[in-house]
């Protein structure tokens, strides 16, 4: 960042802060006044996220499916993988950080970074999500919009001057105006932030949750509208014992499915996450490609584009009861094998709508077997489309009171609340004992961050037992060896960094070397390699899960004052540089908000 634009943001930060000054407003004042300015700017990102996707979606996937029938459906083929391309690039060489589906990267920066989340996550989010989904990735728009308002809360917060721990108690607050924009949801979307990201029912926070919920909300219906997500017909009453019954069953069901899709999500991750080399940013095109042959064959078949992107219009269809069998059997085995496609791959997208689009399609399937063996009522596999929704997002998002409130205020239908419940509770208790690990917390798991091990920041605990990856340098600019130091000084000149790791061709850490080094030894010996120079590694490496005490001790050993730190799921990736620097200054931060 220029000298000059780095100054304007510390003027305008310092400006800011001396208005709530002026202001005369206490801290709790000062909350509010956030919550509230947190609450407009949630709503009216979510919005303009949701329009930028259905315009995306209207002008490329439904324009694709209106051409000459062999060329819509070779185009609807080649255009997720076209946006997959896109999408890997960028994330690859722009933005890191908008990768996924925003909500394991909302919760990790909530526990170990004090809730700093930079504002290029929520442009980047953005940009890629709307690529990624509109382009027919299935994936939902429900996680990244929780990234986006996130990262404007956090940056709100640190703009304004607060301290860590006040930045990081307004993140559950971005993440409560998301979900309530993006879903028009602002009951689960206060019971999403207490149960899936604090956790902690009495935090002082949730009086702010409450208001920037509703005030998004708000927002969001008064530009795009008061009507529920989806319509549904009315229930009848009639066969409410046999509605619970099936409710119980179908719940069963989901509990087992729900473990199957997050098991083979997480293998298939696994799987890309192995993948190395210059070109490995193409495995999301390569998953989008996987998306659009299965989308494709189920549009020519059946004339639907569930598949592709978002797919809540079939779902629609579901809860109507308007599809049959078969297409209920294709697009459920469609939707949840081309969601594990697009994520595992690395596109830009959350699991929230796919989960549900499976759920009303195992819901409905369950409904037209029972209507098919017992005779039972024709409206039981929309009903049970309505259940199953709840169920399968109750297995595999780990939220269950969210999962109730959420099927409640998307619908508008408050008659099968028993059913619900038995279902969605039901499916949350098979899935926990199947495998005790919930989704975002696994997927955090496989890019080497253990939540469990670091809770959140108290008073009475020590910042030395925080994760180094709270404090580093997350910014790395490394230097081939195989590089000329001429060439490497160009690199470098106009950066401020001392300390640059050394890789080898294959981006492996294998040492160290001092921008003094290069720019005296350039000058002499223009043409002699970085390897030349460097000093080899001779010291344990630093892991992002690392204590901040463990790195302290590192330094007692070494004459550097910054140590790189690298990826224990894959060793020798550079992922960040810790300083002494960084470790004072936090000693110092933390004495002061003492």
């Amino acid at each position: 960042m220029p000298f000059t634009q780095r100054t304007f943001y510390r003027r305008a930060r310092r400006r800011l802060s001396r208005l709530m000054e002026v202001l005369a407003l206490n801290q709790r004042r000062r909350f509010h006044v956030l919550a509230i300015v947190i609450g407009v700017l949630s709503g009216l990102s979510a919005v303009a996220f949701h329009r930028a996707i259905h315009w995306a979606e209207s002008n490329w996937i439904h324009r694709a499916a209106d051409w000459v029938d062999s060329v819509g459906i070779v185009v609807l083929i080649l255009m997720p993988a076209l946006g997959g391309v896109v999408v890997g690039f960028l994330i690859k060489f722009w933005a890191p950080e908008a990768a996924g589906s925003g909500i394991p990267q909302t919760k990790a920066a909530y526990y170990l970074k004090f809730g700093r989340i930079r504002f290029r996550a929520a442009v980047s989010k953005f940009v890629l999500g709307t690529v990624s989904i509109g382009s027919g990735a299935s994936l939902g728009r429900e996680g990244p919009t929780v990234q986006i308002s996130a990262a404007i809360a956090s940056c709100i917060g640190r703009w304004f001057g607060l301290a860590p721990r006040q930045v990081m108690s307004l993140i559950p607050l971005g993440c409560a105006g998301g979900i309530a924009a993006a879903f028009n949801t602002p009951l689960a979307a206060i019971v999403f932030a207490i149960e899936e990201i604090m956790g902690d029912l009495k935090h002082r926070a949730l009086a702010g949750i409450v208001m920037v919920a509703v005030i998004a909300a708000v927002i969001e219906r008064s530009i795009l509208g008061t009507s529920s997500l989806f319509q549904v017909p009315q229930h009848p009453e009639s066969h409410a014992l046999e509605t619970l019954v099936l409710s119980l069953a179908l719940g069963v069901i989901a509990g087992f499915v729900a473990h199957v899709f997050v098991e083979t999500l997480l293998v298939a991750r696994e799987q890309v996450k192995r993948v190395r080399g210059r070109y490995a940013f193409l495995m999301p095109g390569l998953g989008g490609l996987a998306t659009g042959c299965i989308g494709a064959a189920v549009f020519a078949n059946s004339g639907r584009l569930g598949i592709f992107g978002i797919g809540y219009e079939d779902l629609s269809a579901a809860l109507f009861g308007s599809l049959g069998f078969g297409l209920l059997a294709a697009l459920f085995i469609g939707k949840f094998t081309a969601t594990i496609f697009s994520y595992a791959s690395g596109g830009a997208g959350g699991i929230f709508a796919p989960t549900l689009f499976i759920g009303a399609m195992l819901g409905g399937l369950v409904g037209s077997v029972s209507e098919l063996m017992a005779a039972s009522d024709s409206s039981m596999p929309g009903t049970l489309a309505l259940v199953g929704m709840g169920a399968m997002f109750a297995g595999v998002i780990r939220a269950p009171v969210t999962s109730i409130l959420i099927i409640f205020e998307l619908t508008g239908d408050y008659s099968l609340i028993l059913p619900i419940m038995a279902a969605n509770l039901s499916a949350y208790a098979i899935a926990s004992k199947l495998r005790q690990v919930p989704i975002y917390e696994a997927l955090l798991l496989q890019d080497g961050i253990n939540l469990k091990k670091f809770p959140i920041l108290r008073p009475d605990r020590g910042w030395q037992g925080l994760p180094v990856s709270a404090i580093m340098t997350h910014t790395v600019h490394t230097l081939e060896a195989q590089l000329p130091l001429e060439r490497a000084y160009l690199k470098i000149k106009d950066e401020r960094f001392k300390i640059y790791p050394v890789v080898d061709s294959n981006g492996k850490y294998v040492g160290l070397v001092h921008r003094k080094g290069i720019i005296v030894v350039s000058q002499k010996e223009p043409d002699k390699l970085v390897r030349e120079i460097f000093v080899a590694s001779e010291f344990p490496c630093i892991y992002p899960d690392m204590k901040i005490r463990e790195v302290a001790n590192q330094f007692v050993d070494t004459e550097w004052s910054a140590l790189p730190v690298v990826s224990r799921l894959d060793e020798g990736r550079v992922v960040g540089v810790v300083t002494l620097h960084d470790i004072t200054r936090q000693q110092v931060q933390q004495e002061n908000d003492g």
